[in-house]
């Protein structure tokens, strides 16, 4: 399928400073901005119309989501998510009617999917962390915050989501790796900066070219 404009790709896993350099070159170089994570509800709502497993899960507590479960369990949760919600993007994308090339960023949009939808390879980057950022991340962020009736179960299924998350990044490095595709590490001791950096360098050729003619 061809898109109406260029798209890049940043992907990776949660909590990998993804989604704030997204939305920092997006502003800085005036693209338009694809939000995986925003569109979530809308997609596994369509999904669960025809998909009985989908509904299930939706209709289930907080506690067999999260605690109740292994983070093998819930890696093949998400990548049955990452495979249901990516038609979908592409459809989202296809419709897009901006005048500007689009920036689509998100945890679901793994090497092996969006591959076959590039040019090149620089089209595509994916940032992964490593586990003292990750959840630094998500405690700042209070993922999972208050949705516990105790203290425990919200540990624990956090604990949970921290090992997913490490298993979704060891997932990105194999298919990128096969793929010969880019993954940038961040750690704590990389700053913002040097980060967005070398995600604006890999995406050069795009960005100095709509620059040119913006």
């Amino acid at each position: 399928m061809e898109f109406n404009n260029p798209i890049l790709w940043i992907g990776g896993s949660p909590d990998s400073g993804k989604s704030t350099i997204a939305r920092y070159i997006v502003q800085k170089y005036n693209l338009s901005y694809y939000d995986y994570d925003g569109n979530e509800d809308r997609h596994h709502e369509e999904i669960s119309a025809h998909s009985v497993g989908v509904e299930e899960i939706l209709s289930s507590t907080m506690e067999d989501n999260w605690v109740y479960i292994t983070p093998d369990e819930l890696l093949h949760r998400a990548n049955a998510s990452f495979r249901g919600r990516f038609p979908m993007v592409v459809r989202d994308l296809s419709a897009m009617n901006a005048d500007n090339p689009i920036l689509a960023e998100g945890f679901g949009l793994t090497p092996q999917l969006v591959a076959p939808f590039l040019g090149n390879s620089n089209q595509a980057i994916w940032l992964v962390s490593d586990g003292h950022f990750k959840m630094t991340s998500a405690k700042k962020r209070r993922k999972l915050s208050g949705e516990f009736k105790t203290s425990d179960m919200e540990n624990a299924a956090l604990e949970n989501l921290h090992k997913r998350d490490m298993l979704i990044d060891a997932q990105i490095r194999e298919e990128a790796n096969q793929l010969g595709l880019e993954v940038i590490e961040v750690k704590s001791s990389v700053p913002f900066e040097v980060a967005v950096k070398l995600v604006e360098k890999h995406f050069d050729e795009y960005l100095t070219c709509w620059r040119r003619h913006s």
